[in-house]
This record gives C-alpha cells, sequence and structure tokens, in this order.
C-alpha cells in the first residue's frame, strides 16, 4: 500500500464502512453514499476482486449508488453475458494499488465478518422477456400476438414510399 492515499479513495470509503458496522453507527452512511457518487462524477475507476481467488475479477468505473450497493460499470474483461452496469456491495471493491492477491487476503480477513459471499453476484444480461402478465393492459397483450397486422401496416408505408420516389423522380 502506498503511504499516501487519496481522499474519497475506495480504501477509505470501506474502512468507514467497515468502522460503521463495527461501531453500529448508521449516521456514518449518508456521508458514505455522497462521498461514491463524488467518485462517479470523477469517473474513478476501480477493482472488483473475487475472494476465492483473491484476485480482481474486473475494472469497473464507479458510476453511482443504487439500492445500497455501489453502481459501476463493468469495463475490463469484456464479458457478453453479463450486463455492463453493475450494482456491487463496496466490500468488493478495491483500489488498483490494492489489487495484488496478498493485500486482498488482507482485506478479506478484516471483512470477513461482514461479507455474506466471497463472490459478488452479477447480473446477467438483459434479454426479451416474452410473458404474459397481469400487469399489461388487455389490448396491449392482445396487440402482442398479432405480429401480421404490424408486418401490413410496414408493406403499406414501404409502398407508399416507393410509390412516391417514383412519383418524385418521373415528374
Amino acid at each position: 500500500m502506498t503511504a499516501e492515499r487519496r481522499t474519497g479513495a475506495i480504501h477509505d470509503l470501506r474502512e468507514r464502512l467497515l468502522e460503521a458496522r463495527r461501531s453500529s453507527d448508521h449516521d456514518a452512511l449518508p456521508g458514505l453514499i455522497d462521498d461514491v457518487e463524488a467518485l462517479a462524477r470523477r469517473g474513478y475507476r476501480c477493482c472488483l476482486v473475487d475472494f476465492d481467488k483473491f484476485r480482481p475479477a474486473y475494472y469497473v468505473r464507479v458510476i453511482g449508488f443504487e439500492e445500497a450497493r455501489v453502481e459501476a460499470e463493468l469495463e475490463f474483461p469484456i464479458e457478453p453475458g453479463l450486463r455492463s452496469v453493475q450494482r456491487l456491495p463496496l466490500s468488493h471493491l478495491v483500489d488498483y494499488d490494492e489489487a495484488d492477491p496478498q493485500n486482498i487476503r488482507s482485506i478479506y480477513q478484516r471483512l470477513s465478518p461482514y461479507v455474506r459471499q466471497r463472490r459478488a453476484r452479477l447480473r446477467p444480461a438483459s434479454r426479451p422477456r416474452h410473458h404474459d402478465s397481469v400487469d399489461l393492459p388487455m389490448r396491449l397483450r392482445a396487440k402482442r400476438g398479432q405480429p401480421s397486422s404490424m408486418l401490413a401496416w410496414w408493406a403499406v408505408a414501404g409502398l407508399l414510399f416507393v410509390s412516391s420516389l417514383v412519383v418524385f423522380v418521373v415528374a
């Protein structure tokens, strides 16, 4: 670790979170959220670690804070099967200068009483969902079942476009 630390680095935020959990001081949490948001405004980059292998799993860019998690964009490696924006626990993020296996082991030893999972759960890439749900209005469900009518509208629109193009060229 370096002797000098930048204020607002993931290390500092993680240590503050750890201290707040140890002392059950929930008043410290709003300040942490503000500091994560400040990192997001700077486009701060750090690592998502895998505590099973004690190594960085992804390089990420902090983009915000939502639902009690740091919102970050996965930058490297590119993983098509995962959403590019993930909500990650602060405990699983480390600064670049902390990303060696020995530091990650040390971080895990301090956090282990509070870490529920050794690997952060990452959300898969979203796929179009094709299921009827009760919250869709009946007319929308009815329209979804009639793709041929939409195809007919596109055919008519294409025919009108081509005929107007022919009239324009001939005239």
